[in-house]
C-alpha cells in the first residue's frame, strides 16, 4: 500500500511538471502555426428568415447541422467547403472572404461569409471565435474549438448560433 502511494505521488508530480498538465502558452503564436487543412463539424440553431429575408422562411430559429473542410494559409487567409443542414434543407456553400488572427489567449477571431451553391447568395460576413488546443503528444496535431453566434445586449440579435470542432488533418494547405 505504501509502494502504491509512492508511485502516485511520483505520477501526479511528473503529470504536475510536464506540458500535458500546464497551460498553453500562445503569447508567441502566429498565423503561421495554424497552417494547415482541418476537417469541421458543429451544430446550433439559426433562423432562416434573418439570413434569407423575403423569402418567406418564418421567423424563429431552426436545427442547424453542418460538416466541411477549410484550410489556413499561414498569412491569416484560407478557404474551404461546407454541407449545411439547416430545418432539414441541405445547402452546399463555399467559405469565401475568410481571415483569421491567432491572439496571444490562444484564441483565433475569424471572419467568413459562405456562397451558397443552391441560391446564388453570399451569406454573411460571420464573426467566429476559436479557441487553440494541441495535442501535446503529436505535435502536428492541433484542435480548435469553434463558437459562432450571439450579439451584444442593446443590438439587433444575431441570425444564429453554434459551436464546433476542427481537427487538423494536414500541414499542407
Amino acid at each position: 500500500m505504501k509502494r502504491m502511494a509512492c508511485i502516485g505521488m511520483l505520477l501526479a508530480c511528473v503529470l504536475a511538471a510536464s506540458s500535458v498538465a500546464s497551460a498553453q502558452n500562445c503569447s508567441n503564436w502566429s498565423n503561421w502555426d495554424l497552417r494547415g487543412t482541418y476537417a469541421m463539424s458543429g451544430s446550433g440553431y439559426i433562423d432562416l428568415s434573418k439570413v434569407f429575408p423575403g423569402m418567406g422562411f418564418p421567423s424563429g430559429p431552426v436545427p442547424l447541422y453542418w460538416v466541411g473542410a477549410h484550410t489556413y494559409n499561414g498569412k491569416g487567409g484560407g478557404s474551404g467547403w461546407i454541407v449545411l443542414n439547416a430545418g432539414g434543407g441541405q445547402l452546399h456553400g463555399k467559405l469565401v472572404g475568410k481571415s483569421y488572427a491567432v491572439q496571444p489567449d490562444c484564441s483565433v477571431q475569424e471572419t467568413f461569409s459562405v456562397a451558397l451553391q443552391e441560391t446564388g447568395t453570399t451569406i454573411g460576413p460571420f464573426q467566429r471565435i476559436g479557441v487553440v488546443a494541441p495535442m501535446p503528444l503529436y505535435p502536428w496535431a492541433l484542435d480548435l474549438y469553434m463558437i459562432l453566434g450571439g450579439s451584444e445586449p442593446g443590438n439587433a440579435p444575431a441570425p444564429g448560433f453554434d459551436s464546433g470542432v476542427a481537427h487538423r488533418i494536414s500541414l499542407l494547405y
